[in-house]
């Protein structure tokens, strides 16, 4: 007997091959657009990044809508949820072998480990400081941005820089592998995320195959890997009544990237502030306490990075504030942005919340964090929103994952061009003044695919 066909696992599958193709030519891909085009052609390794990344972009997006639309129907196999976890482990090991081209971040990353392991506080020297000088090579040291300042990164990212260190040494490619490791951890957490809620499990597809977290991850080695997945990871345990680890897992994300400690108030209900607050801010303590010595110079870069204007970088609504008020401090709208953004915080602080709830007010505050930016939306820093979009799947932030990536022809000549802003934050802000609108008319709860009732979540 001959087994039906599921249309929608073929057409995901014919997706996955192609998008596949694309990621494993990557490093090629240079040389084909070179002899269909005439040599004089002004192209840079962006314009061929971009390229690649707007027909994959173009691709996922096609796959997402699909899986959304037919998964009920169609999708309740496990062969799509494997075709879907297959290729998103492929499309990464295409790229942990590659250089680093669009950001030099992991170098700074494989130096912090390197201080480090010599027994040295990065917190206290630069890299160009003359007592790191013997530390110094030409296969990292040259790549370093910002050599007369001293590491931005907090305790989290140090301890998981020394580790890696030892695991893997003077490697960019293997400190990436780690990364990856973490980013499929992020995977399996995420589907067993949905299963708890009853939502589709295909709908990890979101997180599996954009493009944005697959580049910025698998071949740029951004500390997002380690951090997306703490996040995640906590959301998953606070929702299975763990919310102890839960808390510990966020601490984590926190002291790895600062602005996960944004979702605190998230997983704090009344009776609990005491007991979350304690263990969050005890784990932050004690993650720290290998870095005191340096003293003040522990918060290391910060300062400069949030007050100086120069450090801009796409900035969406602030750019536009600043245009149609020339006379505006950089600095004042920083400390607004960061007011309004911490004001939300503290009224979802004082709400009770569900379990659902989390995702939701996480949800509405990462989006905040990303509207209201205060010093630069690089675009790594969207990945952390995307798991979320599996259950709340946002037009306007879905499509922003790809065009965010445009921002990346400011390296081109120095200078962001104005049509960049203008393509990404347009539909980013009509689009999400759309989805408001609608759900306030069709979904007052917001969560879109209610689930009836769970095994473990109890009613909701």
């Amino acid at each position: 007997m001959f087994t039906r066909v599921n249309p929608l696992v073929t057409i995901i599958a014919l997706l996955g091959v192609i998008s596949s193709t694309v990621y494993l030519f990557h490093a090629e891909f240079g040389r084909i657009v070179r002899v269909i085009f005439s040599p004089r052609t002004p192209i840079t390794g962006t314009h061929l990044f971009l390229c690649q990344f707007m027909i994959l972009s173009g691709l996922y997006l096609l796959a997402v809508y699909l899986t959304f639309k037919l998964s009920n129907e169609f999708g309740r196999r496990r062969s799509l949820l494997l075709v879907i976890l297959l290729f998103g482990v492929f499309f990464r090991l295409c790229l942990v072998r590659t250089s680093p081209e669009l950001s030099s971040d992991i170098y700074r990353y494989v130096w912090d480990g390197r201080v480090q392991a010599r027994g040295i506080n990065p917190y206290l020297h630069p890299p160009s400081s003359e007592s790191l000088s013997s530390l110094r090579d030409e296969a990292i040291y040259p790549h370093i941005n910002r050599k007369p300042y001293p590491t931005i990164y907090p305790a989290g990212a140090q301890i998981f820089f020394l580790l890696a260190f030892k695991i893997v040494g003077d490697s960019p490619q293997g400190f990436k592998a780690i990364l990856i490791f973490f980013d499929l951890l992020t995977m399996v957490v995420l589907i067993a995320f949905l299963k708890g809620f009853r939502v589709e499990k295909a709908r990890f597809i979101v997180y599996a195959w954009n493009p944005l977290v697959i580049f910025e991850i698998a071949h740029s080695g951004h500390l997002e890997g380690l951090m997306v997945f703490l996040v995640v990871l906590a959301w998953f345990l606070h929702s299975t009544n763990r919310r102890t680890l839960g808390v510990l897992s966020l601490a984590c994300a926190s002291a790895t990237k600062i602005y996960p400690a944004l979702l605190l108030p998230t997983f704090i209900n009344r009776g609990e502030r005491i007991r979350v607050l304690s263990v969050f801010l005890g784990s932050i303590l004690i993650l720290h306490l290998p870095y005191l010595s340096a003293g003040r110079k522990i918060v290391g870069f910060l300062p400069v990075y949030l007050k100086s204007p120069y450090e801009s970088f796409n900035l969406g609504l602030k750019y536009f504030l600043m245009r149609t008020f020339p006379s505006s401090d950089h600095f004042f709208l920083t400390k607004i942005f960061v007011g309004i953004v911490l004001a939300v915080s503290l009224a979802v602080f004082f709400k009770q919340k569900d379990k659902k709830a989390v995702l939701k007010y996480s949800y509405i505050l990462i989006s905040m964090q990303l509207i209201f930016v205060p010093a630069a939306l690089h675009p790594w820093y969207v990945v952390w929103l995307i798991p979320l979009l599996a259950f709340y799947p946002s037009p306007g932030w879905l499509i922003f994952s790809g065009t965010v990536a445009l921002s990346y022809l400011k390296y081109v000549k120095g200078i962001m061009p104005t049509w960049v802003l203008w393509l990404e934050y347009l539909p980013l802000y009509g689009l999400l003044i759309m989805e408001y609108l609608w759900r306030q008319r069709a979904s007052q709860n917001w969560f879109l695919w209610r689930p009836k009732v769970t095994n473990w979540l109890g009613k909701v």
